[in-house]
């Protein structure tokens, strides 16, 4: 029911937005509306057939250019409506705009530019954490913590190499993803070799992630099988122990709903040393288990800090740690906005991101 909810709403904006658009062509030949009539509604009926196909098994030239084609209508109609009712809201105050969607559009192209430009280049986020523990060697352990790649049809091979440079860049001693290393189908990524490129990265202790919603919504069991081609260690309710002493705690997403309680899981490791936990989604109830647990680092990802204003704050209204680093009763937290995205390759009010966090130790 919500998701036919959304289809309705996204339908009538659409059909606000058309009728303001054939206003706007009022001069033009009765051929050239016509045209451009079909055309628009081609593209505001693409994410709705998209996601009605499924996959089909798409060439990777012609899924990535499908993707993004309709899942950057949804954020023009997005910024298109905002302006329009911005417009209508003036024009009340007897401040009138000329072609108000002539203007609309524009400022959304602009805007959905900039968007783009912030998605492909992602910030790295540091920070360094003291954990009042040991361990055995250095006293400085460098990870790289990243979430949400979404490797699919919107992240391609060449951004996917881009963030394993990147990756590697930051010399990590232990890399972690917590969860949604895959967008909606696994098919993309076998088209496009993407193991490949991830087994280039390298880290002196480990690579380890976590499945997320999408890694289960794609099929959990091809999920595992692709990451078996790569150098990541998959955790599903499992705990891997370092030669050096760290715990590594890694938690089944939250789509699993028998998953074992995380008191299970940190009943197995030794509370002298230690101990990350990886959980993908930042649910308040999950954050407490980590704090309640004595959890040393936790690391999640899952909100993608809102992606595209405004949704950062219902992500804010949503979880009380849903963006960004935080210390509760002795656990570090870092929720991370991702370095990848779902849908709409653009990054508006949000960064696409990697976390280098030190980890001194006694």
């Amino acid at each position: 029911m919500f998701f036919i909810m959304l289809a309705i709403v996204y339908l009538v904006a659409n059909i606000f937005i058309y009728l303001k658009c054939n206003a706007a062509m009022a001069g033009l030949p009765v051929a050239a509306r016509i045209t451009a009539g079909v055309i628009y509604w081609a593209l505001a009926l693409s994410f709705i057939i998209y996601m009605a196909a499924g996959d089909r098994g798409l060439p990777a030239r012609t899924g990535h250019a499908f993707y993004w084609v309709s899942t950057s209508w949804l954020v023009f109609t997005l910024y298109t409506l905002v302006w329009l009712i911005i417009f209508g809201i003036a024009g009340l105050a007897g401040l009138h705009v000329r072609q108000p969607f002539v203007w609309a559009a524009g400022l959304t192209l602009v805007i959905m530019a900039a968007g783009f430009a912030n998605f492909a280049t992602p910030d790295t986020r540091r920070l360094t954490v003291d954990v009042p523990k040991h361990i055995d060697g250095t006293r400085l352990t460098r990870i790289v913590a990243v979430s949400d790649l979404h490797l699919g049809y919107g992240v391609t091979r060449p951004r996917l190499e881009q963030y394993v440079n990147l990756i590697n860049d930051c010399k990590p001693d232990i890399i972690l993803i917590a969860g949604d290393l895959i967008d909606m189908t696994i098919t993309p990524l076998y088209q496009e070799k993407m193991w490949e490129p991830l087994g280039k990265l390298h880290a002196r202790l480990g690579i380890f992630m976590v499945p997320g919603n999408h890694d289960h919504l794609c099929g959990i069991d091809a999920c595992t099988q692709f990451v078996a081609r790569t150098p990541i260690t998959l955790l599903r309710d499992s705990v891997a122990r370092l030669e050096c002493g760290i715990q590594i705690v890694g938690r089944d997403d939250n789509y699993n709903r028998r998953r074992k309680p995380l008191a299970q899981l940190m009943s197995e490791t030794d509370p002298d040393k230690p101990v990350i936990v990886i959980d993908h989604q930042p649910n308040d109830s999950q954050v407490s288990a980590a704090i309640d647990s004595r959890a040393d680092l936790l690391l999640c990802g899952h909100t993608h800090n809102g992606q595209v204003w405004p949704f950062g704050l219902a992500t804010k209204s949503i979880y009380s740690h849903s963006y960004g680093y935080d210390k509760v009763q002795g656990t570090h937290i870092y929720v991370s906005s991702g370095l990848g995205l779902w849908g709409p390759p653009y990054r508006i009010g949000s960064d696409s991101e990697l976390a280098v966090i030190d980890m001194r130790t006694e």
